[in-house]
């Protein structure tokens, strides 16, 4: 309980944070996420020099480049459909985001027996991974239905099951900095959930899939 309130509160103002950026402005919306950005590069870089100590033939930021291509990717989705600011979009992406990762820990840690066998993230479940993607595909349907149409049909469901499959890609990415650095979290900002690279491990594998349904 005691690590479980810091992480919840955590996340509800993270969540809360992101949220009203985007729905308030184009200007809080690219603020908070130029900040953001810069924080992921930030993290991401200690995260490399702690691999080049380790491996100095690891001479390429990548990383950094990841961090900052992912999430300049991520800034456009809004911008895309007019030359005015459209916020539910990426909204929406987010949603998906976060539904996914929530019901992946969610089923993972009550139904989780069948491992996905990713040296990097030894925990990973199929259960968990099923639960969350199943979830996602569902809201991605009621979205559409009967909240707000903002995609297309086709477009709204495929988010729906490639969020999933592209936020375990990033998370995995993500993992393998951390596991070749040697720590357990990109930063300490976030009690309970490490950095903001942390945090966002799952957008940033999203971004590219995501722009891409947007333009297509």
């Amino acid at each position: 309980m005691t690590s479980f309130l810091p992480r919840l509160i955590t996340g509800i103002v993270y969540i809360s944070v992101v949220a009203g950026s985007i729905l308030y402005s184009s200007k809080s919306f690219t603020l908070v996420f130029i900040l953001l950005t810069f924080i992921g590069i930030y993290e991401s870089n200690l995260l490399w020099e702690r691999i080049r100590l380790k491996n100095p033939k690891y001479n390429y930021p990548i990383p950094q480049t990841y961090v900052i291509l992912s999430m300049s990717t991520l800034i456009l989705v809004p911008f895309y459909f007019s030359n005015s600011y459209d916020p539910f979009p990426i909204l929406l992406i987010f949603i998906l985001i976060w539904i996914s990762d929530t019901m992946s820990y969610f089923f993972g840690s009550y139904f989780g027996n069948t491992k996905m066998r990713i040296k990097v993230s030894p925990n990973k479940t199929w259960e968990g991974f099923i639960g969350g993607f199943l979830c996602s595909l569902i809201f991605s349907i009621v979205s559409f239905s009967y909240i707000q149409e903002i995609y297309s049909l086709w477009k709204t469901i495929s988010l729906g099951i490639l969020i999933p499959v592209f936020g375990l890609i990033g998370d995995v990415y993500q993992s393998k900095l951390k596991r070749m650095a040697g720590v357990k979290d990109s930063g300490s900002i976030l009690p309970g959930h490490g950095g903001i690279f942390d945090r966002l491990d799952s957008a940033m594998g999203v971004s590219y899939i995501s722009f891409l349904i947007t333009i297509i």
